[in-house]
């Protein structure tokens, strides 16, 4: 879209919205076992903070996150459309968070608030105070059927490969295409052993919107949604009866190796508002996950295929979060890779895990250009209480919706510019 057209300016503004996954920290070490084996935390080791499943903790646990956010962009836009770096210091966000564990029954829930910083801007129709854009972003409970075996209810995450894919605390590529941390309704079993994992589900729609401006997309994950106003060529659908599974094998076990392969699958239905005809999503992945000591990496490969049954163009599809949407294309193949590594500070009061990955989704579509993102990041951690968590990431993206001005609703689909775009993301929190 032009640098001039009003709308498009203000919603580029809000290329990284949200930026909050949940995230904490893990030991990067693990603990072996009696017969000599390891049990090593999942990677990356700096997520998550509330695990799907269970707690070690029982009882009822309530907690808040409040969360600040510093971001230099060096390829943003001024209202009038002229090219310019930004500097901007203000609130991110307001998470509530609720969790309950027993010997048999375990839920938990959170509720975020976003709104009253620069993303979300008068300019944008917004009333800038905190809680304007606000959803819930998982709520769930389930039973554990045996020592192997659950079964978990509600808002939750999907079975998709890992919960988190890397380390970065806007997660990666896949996030903007919705392959990564995504949550919906549904049902979830999952069978575990020391050896391998398998968990499938079934979600009849995506979890509810929330509070906010847009017409479909006020919610923490990438969910396919009715395109507000803004969208050129925006399309109105909606994703029904997903069957999605996936089955972990550990390879290698040692005291300080990890190796595990992963294979998933996404089968749904995808309705078209417009023209009243289902469509069908398919997507699948294959991905390996490892960890020596204080390293840890993850490659993973990924194949999507969308048919969306708009009554214009099917070569891209409308998906929408934090209260705006954007395009993506339909039919793709995406790539990702990350290497961390833990480091042992001494005597510092703060543990680090820098990082790098890199993703990228090749278009099948003739003229679309590839959207491709390179993270180097860092995740900081107070040692006395965990309490204290710094996420810093220097980001470079082309066709990137979350990297750059101009390249919000279209760099997913068709591309943006094709330009390299480099922005700063500074994210640090309180936990209570």
């Amino acid at each position: 879209m032009p640098w001039t057209t009003p709308v498009p300016i203000v919603i580029e503004q809000q290329c990284v919205p949200g930026a909050a996954c949940p995230n904490g920290a893990a030991s990067p070490t693990g603990n072996a076992d009696a017969e000599g084996e390891v049990t090593l935390p999942d990677i990356p080791a700096t997520k998550p903070d509330v695990a799907p499943i269970e707690s070690s903790k029982k009882g009822l646990k309530v907690g808040a996150t409040l969360r600040g956010r510093y971001d230099l962009r060096f390829n943003d836009v001024s209202g009038s459309g002229a090219k310019r770096t930004s500097s901007h210091l203000s609130f991110d966000t307001l998470a509530l968070t609720a969790d309950y564990t027993s010997d048999r029954f375990f839920g938990a829930a959170q509720y975020r608030f976003y709104g009253g910083n620069f993303i979300y801007g008068k300019s944008a129709g917004y009333r800038e105070y905190p809680g304007e854009v606000r959803f819930l972003m998982y709520a769930y409970g389930g039973a554990r059927l045996t020592e192997s075996d659950s079964i978990t209810a509600g808002i939750q995450p999907v079975p998709f490969d890992d919960r988190y894919w890397g380390s970065s605390i806007l997660d990666d590529l896949a996030f903007v295409y919705g392959f990564e941390e995504t949550y919906n309704l549904g049902v979830k079993f999952r069978h575990e052993t020391p050896r391998y994992r398998v968990e499938v589900g079934f979600f009849p729609s995506s979890g509810p919107a929330g509070g906010g401006i847009s017409s479909d997309s006020s919610r923490y994950s990438t969910n396919i949604s009715k395109a507000d106003s803004y969208v050129p060529d925006g399309s109105r659908n909606d994703e029904r009866n997903m069957l999605i599974g996936n089955v972990s094998y550990t390879l290698a076990a040692t005291k300080t190796v990890k190796l595990s392969a992963t294979i998933s699958g996404w089968l749904s239905t995808i309705h078209n508002f417009d023209t009243r005809a289902d469509g069908s999503k398919r997507i699948f992945a294959a991905s390996l996950t490892g960890s020596k000591g204080p390293w840890h990496a993850k490659t993973l490969v990924a194949r999507q295929d969308i048919d969306p049954r708009n009554p214009g163009r099917n070569d891209m599809i409308t998906v929408g979060g934090f209260d705006a949407s954007y395009n993506i294309a339909t039919k793709g193949t995406y790539v990702f890779g990350e290497l961390g590594r833990s480091i042992d500070t001494g005597s510092l009061p703060f543990n680090v895990t820098p990082y790098v990955n890199y993703g990228r989704f090749f278009k099948d579509a003739a003229g679309f250009k590839d959207s491709e993102r390179l993270d180097i990041g860092a995740v900081w951690s107070s040692k006395k209480s965990q309490r204290i968590k710094v996420y810093s990431e220097f980001l470079i993206g082309r066709n990137d919706p979350y990297v750059g001005a101009g390249q919000f609703i279209s760099g997913a689909a068709q591309g943006g510019d094709g330009r390299l775009k480099k922005s700063l993301l500074v994210i640090f929190g309180y936990s209570i």
